[in-house]
């Protein structure tokens, strides 16, 4: 696979090198109109401003329902962020994290966290403690291990952890009763938990690039599954001959049909004129 050959040409462990970014004088008219704009709007939103770290007043703003730093360059992330009580939505993307606070963990009513594209060696236990999260995108990282905290986030529907190196998923995920989306794409995972089977709402499984020999039939045939991405796995070519594969197909058919397709034929309109 690619990340082999690149640890053969000597790159380093982790696929996502980050480089050491360049201190540039911040753009301070920039930053006081962030500020400035969030008053009015509690939306906190400075992308692709060649920050190195956060704006000093962003995590005193208690206001503030949205942070969006997304493409920048911060290595690091203030402790006091957990200060943010009122916070819902927070995109740290495309930036150089190693490592996240903490004390995130205190904002109570989070519902999105998009750290993706970052170095993230790790998720802090804390994440546990944060009952309404719905959405969290920790892809295109460093993780070796999946997140355990997740598990008591109890309101979740999506969880994207692609693109890291995860060779075991958590037994505890199963606990997800929510949980509809789920992308383990592109790391090094050989098996898929039995008790998955209890994810009665899981619609989307993306498995892409791992080594999954076998789907367990109550993935298939007991969950909500109607989409199921299994190239580059060794079950892919046999995926049809896994037990509980039919229960899963007509489920995908029943979804193909109520989207509209195939289309059906007007008898009384001219075959050529863009009807099919």
């Amino acid at each position: 696979k690619n990340r082999e050959r690149a640890g053969e040409r000597g790159e380093g462990r982790m696929g996502n090198s980050v480089s050491v970014p360049n201190h540039k004088p911040l753009d301070i008219d920039m930053i006081l109109k962030a500020e400035k704009q969030a008053k009015r709007t509690k939306v906190f939103l400075l992308r692709n401003a060649m920050l190195t770290a956060v704006p000093r007043r962003c995590p005193h703003m208690t206001s503030l329902r949205e942070v969006d730093l997304s493409s920048n360059r911060i290595v690091e992330l203030p402790f006091e962020l957990g200060d943010l009580s009122k916070l819902k939505v927070l995109n740290v993307s495309h930036n150089c994290l190693a490592h996240l606070p903490h004390s995130l963990g205190d904002c109570q009513i989070l519902k999105q966290i998009d750290a993706s594209h970052n170095a993230l060696e790790d998720v802090p236990d804390t994440f546990g403690r944060l009952a309404r999260l719905r959405q969290v995108n920790f892809s295109h990282n460093s993780l070796i291990e999946a997140p355990e905290a997740l598990s008591k986030c109890a309101s979740l529907i999506y969880i994207d952890v692609s693109h890291n190196w995860l060779e075991h998923l958590p037994v505890g995920w199963a606990d997800l009763l929510q949980l509809q989306e789920l992308n383990v794409s592109h790391n090094r995972l050989s098996a898929i938990p039995e008790e998955f089977a209890e994810l009665m709402q899981l619609r989307k499984f993306d498995l892409r690039d791992n080594t999954v020999t076998h789907i367990p039939f109550g993935v298939l045939a007991e969950t909500s599954l109607d989409r199921i991405y299994t190239d580059d796995n060794p079950v892919h070519p046999v995926l049809k001959q896994q037990q509980g594969y039919r229960e899963f197909h007509i489920r995908k058919i029943a979804r193909v049909k109520q989207a509209g397709w195939p289309p059906e034929i007007n008898p009384n309109r001219l075959k050529g004129w863009g009807d099919y």
